[in-house]
This record gives structure tokens, sequence and C-alpha cells, in this order.
């Protein structure tokens, strides 16, 4: 069942008490009178607000069917549990053309600067998968990457969405006591300028930086699997601690869509960062295990984007603030993929539950074998 119908139906019946009625006393009528079947007719008159947020809805309405429709003014009966509700069938993949590789792993910077803290054999659980999706990246064969991280310790002029469009970008894990450590990377100008162009005439509020520095955010997944080393790379930059939205991160990767499409480019996605990942005093090392299962369940149902409807505190309640940069990637692939988790290790020591994980492009409809995007020259 579609979210939209959902939403509407929803609406409709709190404009309509007459059709609420209806509906009501034979939930069969609401095929006809709603557009949704009766199971999802029985989830909104029940109040099933849990059930309605695993759809995609946001907290705001889903507190209407328990306050409206089930007058539960106190919202007494509701668990807040996340459920990923595969019932419903996905919408059809639409890859933006030029698409060849997406994909998320988590930035984890100890297991570059002192893998030792964690267990050994976590840790090489967890390189496996970085060494499984670098084969993808290698294989996919991009002309650019563009790679999604958090601002840690660089102050930009603005509080938006950041894209570095300068010709190389710089830095090392300093701050980590490991500036050999470093990576120098290519920029590509163009692309990058062209990336804001599209974000901008979306509404979308972006700064355009000709400088960002490389801190782990960007070292620690680009070292682990760069393909090479002059491959030119366009950093996307969010400042959760100044702007935290989750759909305007899944709505500027929409956004960038038509960028991607008109550049001609063979473009790679790579997303880093969390997953749960507490940085509050008192705090860090914590890991919300069943709230990352939730996360991965949604993401290997092709249900990914239904969490940018999330509002901002269910995800920071759960040390989801860096899953921005996951949004943002899952806007460009759009609907309906399947992710596949190569690896989730929950790591005090490092302090987060760390994942890698595979989009399922081919699946969706780009076959790797028939190249869809001639590589230029």
């Amino acid at each position: 069942m579609d979210r939209q119908a959902i939403e509407d139906a929803i609406l409709n019946l709190a404009r309509d008490t007459e059709l609420l009625d209806r509906v009501r006393n034979d939930p069969a009528l609401a095929a006809a009178e709603l557009g949704i079947d009766e199971d999802w007719a029985g989830v909104i008159l029940a109040g099933d607000r849990d059930r309605l947020r695993s759809a995609g809805l946001n907290d705001g309405l889903t507190i209407l069917v328990s306050r409206w429709f089930k007058d539960d003014l106190g919202d007494s009966t509701s668990e807040g549990r996340f459920v990923a509700d595969t019932s419903r069938a996905l919408p059809p993949a639409r890859l933006p053309r030029g698409l060849v590789f997406a994909g998320g792993c988590s930035h984890v910077p100890d297991v570059l600067a002192r893998p030792e803290i964690d267990p050994e054999d976590a840790v090489g659980r967890l390189l496996d998968g970085y060494r499984r999706l670098a084969d993808d990246l290698a294989a996919a064969d991009p002309e650019v990457i563009l790679v999604t991280a958090d601002c840690h310790f660089q102050s930009f002029r603005t509080g938006h969405f950041v894209i570095g469009d300068g010709d190389r970008h710089d830095g090392s894990m300093e701050f980590f006591k490991r500036p050999d450590l470093d990576l120098h990377l290519t920029g590509q100008p163009e692309f990058a300028r062209a990336l804001g162009d599209a974000a901008k005439a979306a509404g979308l509020e972006v700064e355009v930086a000709p400088r960002v520095d490389l801190d782990h955010g960007l070292i620690v997944p680009l070292r682990l699997m760069l393909p090479r080393p002059d491959l030119p790379v366009i950093p996307i930059i969010t400042q959760p601690a100044r702007t935290f939205s989750p759909y305007n991160a899944r709505a500027l990767g929409a956004a960038l869509r038509s960028a991607i499409e008109e550049s001609g480019l063979r473009v790679a996605m790579l997303a880093t960062g969390g997953l749960s990942h507490f940085l509050d005093p008192g705090k860090f090392g914590q890991v919300d295990v069943e709230f990352d299962t939730y996360v991965l369940d949604m993401l290997q149902a092709g249900r990914g984007l239904d969490l940018g409807s999330l509002e901002p505190y269910p995800l920071l309640d759960h040390g989801q603030y860096e899953f921005l940069n996951w949004l943002i990637m899952l806007g460009i692939v759009g609907p309906g993929v399947r992710g596949e988790v190569y690896s989730y290790e929950p790591m005090e020591a490092s302090g987060g539950g760390w994942a890698v994980v595979g989009m399922d492009l081919a699946s969706a409809g780009l076959d790797h074998g028939k190249r869809t995007v001639a590589k230029a020259g």
C-alpha cells in the first residue's frame, strides 16, 4: 500500500465524520471510499501508530489516529515500537541514469587508528564488510564518487548541507594522534557546482564550499575503499549539530538525481557514519542494537527512504545523528531498492554500532554486465 494513499485516507477520515462512521461500521468500504485495503483501514481505526510509522508516516500524523480515531487523548496504549513492515509491495525502483554504485559504511576512526581496543574477531568481520564493499565499488568502475559525512571539526559559513567544489581535498587524523593517517583527494569542481545548483533549484539550502578539510569521516572509508588515488571525489557534508532534518536529507538526495543524470558521468554514491553512535557525556560507548537492527531491516526490505519520514527526535534519541548521511544516499537511489548487510558489529570501546551495507542496484534494474553508461573518452 502506498504511503501517500494511507496519509490521504487518514486526513480524509479526519475531515469527514460521516465517512469515518461508514468505514468504522464496514471496513470493507475502505477500498472504494479511501483507496486503501481493509487491512490498512483496520490499522488506522485501531490507532496502530507503530504500524503506521513503519509505513513512513510521521509522528505528527500518526498521533491523530490515536487521539482522534481511537479517542485515546493521552495516547496511553501506543508502545513506540519500531517495526519493519514488509506487508506492502515495494514501489518500482527508479534509479537515476548514471548511478553505478551505492552503499553505506561507518567511518569509525579506531578501525584504523587503534583497532586493538575492540575484539579482534569483530574488527575482522567489520573489515571483511569494507573489503566486500570495496570490491563492489571497484567493479562499478565509476568516474567520480560522491561521499557523505558529517561535520566533526570544521566550521562552515552556514548551517546548511555542504558540497565541496575544491579541485582537491586534504587532511589527516591528527585529532586522533595519527597524523600519519592522511589522505589527499582529487576534486571535481564543475560537477560539484552542478550538484549545488540542482539542490538550490529544488528550494534546498546548501553551501558550496571551496575547502573541505578531511577528517576520519572521509579518511577511514576512502583509505579502505578508494579504487585508485586519482579518482575524483566530491564530499557532501551534513551539520547535525546545527541543522538536523531527516526529511531535508532525503530531499537533498532526490534533488541531486537530475544533476547525476545530466552529468553523463558514471557516478558512485557512498554514505558514511553510524549507525548508533552516542557522543553525549556519559553515554559514549552505548550501542542501540535494537534500533540499529530496525534500520538494517528497513534497508534490507527496500524501505530505507521511509526512515526519512521519522521526526528528528526518534533518530537522535537512538543515537542516529549520522544517519542523515545515509538518507542523502537513499534519496539519490530512490524507492524500492534493497540493501544487503555486509557486516554489523556493536563495539562499545570504539563507541557505536558499526555497519557496512551494499545497495542492490543490479536487482533494481542496473545490469552491471551491460554497462548502461559509457565511459567518457
